[in-house]
C-alpha cells in the first residue's frame, strides 16, 4: 500500500515566506518576477490559498528554488538520496535500506559540521 502524503499549505507557505525574507525581497518585490500581486503572494505564505503546479513553478523559479525547496522540510535528506539513486551506487538496496543508509550519511554529515 502507498503511503499517503498529505499537502501542508501552511508549511509551503513558510517555506516561500522563508526563502523570499532570505533574498531581502518584500512580496511586492518577488511578484515582479512573477504574474502574480504581493496580495497574492500573501495568500500563498500564509497558507490560505493553495496553487497550481504552475504557481509554485513560477514561485520556485523567482526564488531560484526548486519545488523540493517549497514543498519538503528535510531537502537535504531527498537530494543525499536522489544523488545516490541516480548514481547507481544503491542499486540492489531496498527502499528501506536506502533510507538507513541516507540518515547514516547525514548523520555523519552533522557530525563532521560540528567537528569543524
Amino acid at each position: 500500500m502507498a503511503k499517503k502524503i498529505q499537502f501542508d499549505q501552511q508549511a509551503v507557505g513558510r517555506h516561500i515566506r522563508k526563502m523570499r525574507k532570505r533574498l531581502g525581497l518584500t512580496q511586492e518585490g518577488v511578484a515582479e518576477r512573477t504574474e502574480f500581486s504581493g496580495q497574492y503572494w500573501s495568500l500563498i505564505e500564509n497558507g490560505r490559498y493553495q496553487g497550481s503546479v504552475g504557481t509554485y513553478l513560477q514561485i520556485a523559479a523567482a526564488l531560484g528554488a526548486t519545488l523540493d525547496d517549497l514543498f519538503y522540510d528535510d531537502v537535504e535528506a531527498i537530494r543525499v538520496r536522489k544523488a545516490y539513486s541516480k548514481d547507481g551506487l544503491m542499486i540492489g538496496c531496498t527502499a528501506s535500506e536506502k533510507a538507513i543508509i541516507s540518515e547514516a550519511i547525514l548523520s555523519l554529515r552533522t557530525i563532521l559540521e560540528k567537528n569543524r
